[in-house]
């Protein structure tokens, strides 16, 4: 029985790496459940911590990065915009964008951190992938800001109220459904160039 059970877990990491799988699933929890801890100490609240806060709010660093950079795109395409509080980007023509810590995509970032940190190469590689990986879903991030700002700025309808197909599309499935369709190219490039 001994020898059977071996023998049928040899042919299962032939084609399952489950020690892949428990590394994902407790780097992906961890990650994402101190960001939601995070979260937690920058709203008022039980948790609200004012050194964090003042110090180490790395949401609201992402989130100016993010505006700051919309705010350049835009006004490459010409559009007269700023950056307000670091959350806020407002337009000539009276429209605003706000960026909650929900559109920063902390999610996201942490699926492709665990994903990187939980395959076996060497550590060069990690940060190579890792960063590039950051970097593309951070960019898509500053592009979606930046069209929605144009969109409203424009009167774009659709993209004030959403799509109508099969429910509501808005802009914040759009970046999500984006960002998981570059992590998955992302996933298959690394494995095509890991192999």
């Amino acid at each position: 029985m001994l020898v059977f059970i071996r023998s049928l877990n040899k042919e299962i990491h032939k084609y399952f790496d489950l020690s892949f799988v428990l590394k994902f699933v407790g780097l992906f929890g961890a990650f994402y459940y101190i960001n939601m801890y995070a979260v937690d100490m920058i709203l008022p609240g039980k948790r609200y911590n004012a050194f964090f806060f003042d110090r180490l709010n790395y949401i609201y660093w992402i989130t100016g990065s993010i505006m700051h950079t919309a705010n350049l795109m835009t006004r490459a395409v010409g559009l007269d915009t700023e950056v307000v509080n670091t959350r806020y980007l407002v337009g000539a023509g009276g429209h605003s964008l706000f960026m909650n810590w929900q559109c920063v995509g902390l999610g996201i970032f942490s699926f492709w951190a665990a994903f990187i940190l939980a395959n076996k190469m060497n550590l060069k590689r990690k940060i190579i992938w890792g960063a590039g990986g950051m970097l593309a879903i951070w960019l898509l991030n500053c592009c979606r800001t930046a069209l929605l700002m144009v969109a409203l700025e424009h009167h774009w309808k659709e993209w004030k109220q959403g799509w109508t197909h099969f429910r509501t599309l808005d802009h914040h499935d759009l970046f999500n459904y984006g960002c998981y369709l570059i992590i998955l190219g992302g996933i298959w490039f690394f494995y095509k160039k890991s192999t």
